[in-house]
């Protein structure tokens, strides 16, 4: 709640995208095989990775005081690390998605990731932990994790549900599909950051990871004039110590 420009300013062209694509591929009839294809699963998964690196590195400088160090950790990139570990639980996904059973498939893929899940924080904290170190530093929260994990994909597959019913009851043309699309944007951005603002904070309470000290200067950039009245003060007791 103390971050909603950031959130919204990072969510809506995640929705205005998912929009976009559900509206050329319901005014494009040419298109209609690519509905369904691999590579929006793909690409959707980088960029909420994207979006979730960006969270967790607000929510570990909430608080934080000006400093050049908390500015470089805002500006930083994503670490390839990171988007390592959202392709892999993508393509997991993907792996496991032709199983009948989409409780299986969330079971899988929520279990994998609760494991090491603890890296993804670490990461965005330029603080890297090991898969060996976060998987015993987040062995004693494991169903903590596994239940976060979990519940936003539970979460985000039934209002994905819901929105399928409740377009056979809408008119079907683009620009209705297009908004139940961003809908579904909107939710999942929400569920993320929800999910990163529980990692990030788990990661600073399990590890002694600090926020970055603030400089000498109170603004970063900024220089402090010297106080006259003090510069002759002490000018003045140099030459009384000379006599």
């Amino acid at each position: 709640c103390r971050r909603q420009s950031i959130f919204w300013m990072l969510a809506l062209p995640i929705a205005g995208l998912g929009a976009m694509v559900a509206y050329l591929f319901e005014s494009r009839v040419e298109l209609g095989l690519w509905r369904q294809h691999w590579g929006w699963d793909f690409l959707f998964t980088l960029i909420y990775a994207m979006f979730l690196d960006r969270w967790m590195k607000e929510t570990l400088l909430d608080g934080a005081l000006p400093s050049d160090e908390a500015d470089d950790m805002r500006r930083s990139t994503i670490a390839a690390r990171f988007l390592t570990f959202a392709v892999v639980l993508c393509l997991l996904a993907i792996a496991t998605a032709p199983s009948p059973y989409a409780e299986l498939n969330i079971v899988a893929c929520a279990g994998a990731a609760s494991v090491f899940v603890l890296v993804l924080p670490s990461l965005a904290a330029n603080k890297p932990l090991s898969f060996y170190e976060a998987f015993m530093i987040g062995r004693p929260l494991q169903a903590h994790l596994f239940l976060l994990v979990g519940g936003a994909m539970v979460v985000s597959l039934g209002f994905g549900l819901g929105l399928d019913w409740l377009g056979r009851y809408l008119p079907h043309k683009p620009p209705v599909l297009a908004a139940l699309a961003a809908s579904q944007r909107l939710l999942d951005c929400l569920l993320l950051a929800g999910v990163g603002y529980g990692l990030a904070t788990l990661f600073r309470r399990l590890t002694d990871w600090q926020q970055p000290d603030p400089s000498d200067h109170p603004l970063p950039g900024v220089r402090m004039r010297p106080d006259r009245k003090s510069t002759r003060l002490n000018s003045s007791h140099v030459k009384r110590s000379r006599m």
